[in-house]
């Protein structure tokens, strides 16, 4: 499985050189959407909706993906929406031509071709950790791009949970996605969307962490709205011991070093409100979490029974207790 929340060097050596260039025609571009063979530099869309470098090393058009190396050398089958050439220092892009009709949104006949810049190169450069762009001109683009999704949300399906579907198709993107790894589920069309590519955010994501009121910008016709859903004490101790495990892949952690430290470093980012009362910290406790004197380690070590993100109280089913694994994080097998 992948390293999770550390992965690979986004490909800022790709995008930078899109910041870089004059915007003329299509001038931005150092994406196309051609064929791809064996040995060719490409930009991966990963599951958090960011595009890394890696190389081509083996096609497979039955599957429709390709086997790609990233720069830390690690391999991972892709599917073949979710890559897109790279020119890399080329100083003259190869650009990219559209029909108005085929573009999302559809590209009016009074477009000046001179400063019209395509969907793909305004995510590549607006998307980020912790949030896309919130001013700028890639900023209003984006903006404008996300009032439609460049698929039929109908057409995709999902899992009984609505979690995951069988297309790896989410966000405004079009990309892979793992719903607990920092996204957000719209509550009026319920597609997921990558932190990466939402302009709301004041604070990055935690792993796992559900407790928001979001609307995509698809359902509200503009700007995404979000609102921070009220927590309690025992949410907020589930949730960072699964974003803990998940970023040092280790089950226990000490209490006072480690949970309670976390926590204080992060209480402005946690946005948390006003909690629950303290007597709410150890109820359940039992069916949620073990302690280390439990397993005859240290009584000071806490980690989680199952490790799932906490379940918002809306819930009308249990979660899943496994991750979901997508065609892009399984590896190669001979």
């Amino acid at each position: 499985r992948a390293v999770i929340g550390q992965r690979r060097s986004t490909a800022d050596e790709g995008i930078s050189s899109l910041l870089s260039l004059p915007l003329s025609p299509l001038s931005v571009s150092l994406l196309r959407m051609g064929g791809v063979s064996e040995g060719d530099d490409v930009l991966a869309r990963w599951s958090d909706g960011l595009l890394y470098l890696g190389n081509v090393k083996r096609v497979s058009a039955f599957k429709q993906c390709c086997l790609v190396r990233f720069e830390d050398n690690s391999e991972f089958w892709v599917l073949r929406k979710d890559i897109h050439s790279c020119k890399k220092n080329s100083l003259s892009p190869s650009p990219v031509s559209y029909h108005p009709e085929c573009h999302t949104p559809t590209i009016e006949p009074e477009a000046d071709s001179d400063s019209w810049i395509c969907r793909q190169c305004v995510f590549a450069v607006a998307t980020k950790r912790g949030g896309a762009l919130k001013r700028g001109r890639f900023a209003r683009l984006m903006q404008f791009m996300k009032l439609r999704l460049p698929y039929q949300l109908s057409s995709l399906d999902w899992d009984p949970q609505h979690l995951t579907n069988q297309q790896q198709c989410y966000c405004y993107c079009a990309g892979p996605g793992e719903w607990n790894l920092k996204m957000l589920q719209c509550g009026s069309c319920g597609q997921w969307f990558h932190e990466a590519c939402t302009q709301c955010l004041t604070k990055p994501l935690l792993y796992g962490d559900r407790f928001y009121q979001f609307q995509c910008s698809v359902c509200t016709k503009g700007p995404e709205t979000i609102q921070r859903l009220p927590m309690t004490w025992m949410d907020l101790a589930h949730l960072v011991l699964y974003h803990l495990s998940l970023c040092c892949k280790r089950k226990y952690f000490d209490f006072d070093h480690e949970i309670l430290s976390f926590t204080n470093e992060n209480w402005e980012s946690l946005l948390l409100g006003a909690l629950g009362e303290k007597r709410e910290r150890h109820a359940g406790n039992r069916h949620t979490f073990v302690s280390g004197k439990e397993i005859k380690k240290k009584k000071c070590l806490f980690g989680l029974q199952v490790r799932a993100p906490p379940p918002l109280t809306s819930d009308s089913s249990p979660l899943i207790t496994d991750p979901p694994i997508s065609i892009t994080h399984r590896r190669r097998s001979e």
